[in-house]
């Protein structure tokens, strides 16, 4: 096996440091309608667990739980919101609310893992 070491990279017009790659970008995303996982990088599996609750595993695990996850709901209304509890440093769960129902319910979200591999 060999080992390729790049400080740069550079697309012939724009260079950037491989430190803002690597440390910049999303270490996991999900887009899931209320339908299923439509697309996601990063992801093992998702469990449909009840209405407005799912549990998403990763490929690779976070170095520890304190990793951050930012998930927007992507709808119209703003009588939404989504909460996150991560059980683990490669699951997470999320849980997302209709405010004025004050009742779970099945909405398209979009997630983002930022945050050190193990």
């Amino acid at each position: 096996m060999s080992t390729l070491e790049v400080s740069n990279l550079n697309d012939g017009t724009t260079t950037v440091a491989t430190t803002f790659v690597t440390n910049g970008s999303a270490k996991a995303w999900l887009f899931q309608s209320s339908g299923g996982l439509i697309e996601s990088f990063n992801m093992s599996s998702y469990v449909d667990n009840s209405t407005g609750n799912s549990s998403y595993n990763l490929t690779s695990a976070m170095i520890s739980t304190d990793g951050h996850i930012s998930m927007p709901i992507a709808r119209t209304s703003d009588d939404r919101n989504v909460s996150v509890i991560i059980n683990s440093a490669s699951q997470f769960t999320a849980y997302s609310r209709d405010i004025s129902a004050n009742a779970l319910e099945d909405s398209n979200i979009l997630a983002t893992t930022h945050g050190d591999l193990a």
